[in-house]
């Protein structure tokens, strides 16, 4: 179709290379959504856009973390990831890719495995000198040195590597969950980034916003498509969830502490819960109890254009159940399709 482009298309529409437009879209400056076949696709509008107002690096970080995995660990990174933290990994096993993803807005968090070698070392060294990186997180994991965690500064963290990335990412998690004391005093968990999360749900400009057609499309779909009686469109703030949007369900908010999107925020991606009478950490929640009934939650993160997961495409259901592998593709497709909406309505504001 002529108002829907491929990667290379846009790039070569814009000016740029493929692989330009590959961190764009990455990035989450040019909207883009994936087929059932998992390529992308983008709004020649988009495109149009861009060329009109070009790209302007956004202040702050993203939610993402650069790993320079060490010789042959790339994929054990893949495996473990930094559970807890919120934070979309960009996992290179060379400076090249690393020095890519740089040149983008600064990531919350830089990890440089076998930091005390060669380029590994002299990167490291460049890292902690960039002003650029002052609100980024810098970890350096060597195979030699001190056993115990090394501060070399605000947000400058050295570390043992470990000959498991499972247990290396661990420590890591650790580490950086101590000095986060993001969910003291909640009786709900929190990811490491919620500081930085909460300012771009502020940021968004929808919370207690009017009622938004694209969104209630998009929330209507989830629940047709899981075949569920309830589904919503969450934003969630320090205390409580707010629906933006919403089917099958009366009220325009709940206590945070009452939220199954809480998990996906903490989960960073797409989450079930079969069962919600048989999950432990809801048998004091109310609305397992009637007048509600929930049984069953499946929820994606809806992310702004930085990465933040602002709070999820959910669907709930009275009886518990399973995804299809099918339904699972097709709530995280709903959901990215919510973030390209709020990319597009962030950029409408801009002009307007």
């Amino acid at each position: 179709m002529k108002d829907i482009l491929t990667t290379a298309a846009a790039a070569q529409l814009l000016g740029i290379s493929t692989r330009t437009a590959q961190l764009w879209v990455e990035s989450g400056q040019l909207p883009s959504w994936k087929t059932p076949g998992g390529h992308r696709r983008i709004p020649r509008q988009a495109v149009l856009d861009l060329i009109d107002r070009p790209v302007q690096q956004p202040s702050g970080v993203r939610a993402h973390a650069i790993i320079w995995a060490g010789k042959g660990r790339g994929d054990g990174w893949r495996s473990a990831g930094l559970p807890g933290l919120g934070l979309l990994l960009q996992i290179a096993e060379g400076d090249q890719q690393v020095r890519e993803w740089l040149a983008l807005t600064p990531p919350m968090l830089i990890v440089v495995e076998d930091a005390d070698e060669g380029d590994r070392k002299r990167l490291v060294a460049s890292l902690l000198k960039d002003g650029r990186l002052a609100q980024t997180t810098i970890v350096s994991l060597a195979r030699t040195g001190s056993d115990t965690p090394v501060s070399r500064g605000p947000q400058r963290l050295q570390l043992k590597m470990l000959p498991d990335v499972a247990a290396t990412s661990a420590a890591i998690v650790e580490q950086l969950m101590k000095t986060a004391h993001s969910d003291a005093g909640f009786a709900f968990r929190t990811p490491w980034n919620e500081r930085a999360r909460l300012a771009a749900v502020r940021d968004s400009g929808l919370l207690e916003s009017a009622p938004d057609p694209g969104f209630d499309r998009l929330v209507r779909l989830a629940a047709h498509a899981i075949r569920a009686p309830i589904a919503m469109f969450t934003l969630v703030t320090q205390d409580e969830q707010w629906f933006k949007s919403r089917t099958g369900f009366d009220g325009s908010a709940t206590p945070r502490d009452w939220a199954f999107c809480n998990e996906t925020l903490v989960a960073n991606e797409l989450t079930v819960i079969e069962d919600l009478s048989k999950a432990p950490r809801f048998s004091q929640n109310p609305t397992i109890a009637q007048p509600y009934g929930f049984r069953f939650y499946a929820g994606a993160p809806v992310r702004d254009p930085l990465g933040f997961a602002l709070g999820s495409t959910c669907v709930i259901d009275v009886k518990p159940r399973r995804l299809s592998a099918n339904e699972r593709e097709a709530l995280g497709t709903i959901a990215d399709a919510a973030s390209n909406l709020i990319r597009l309505r962030a950029l409408e504001r801009e002009i307007s």
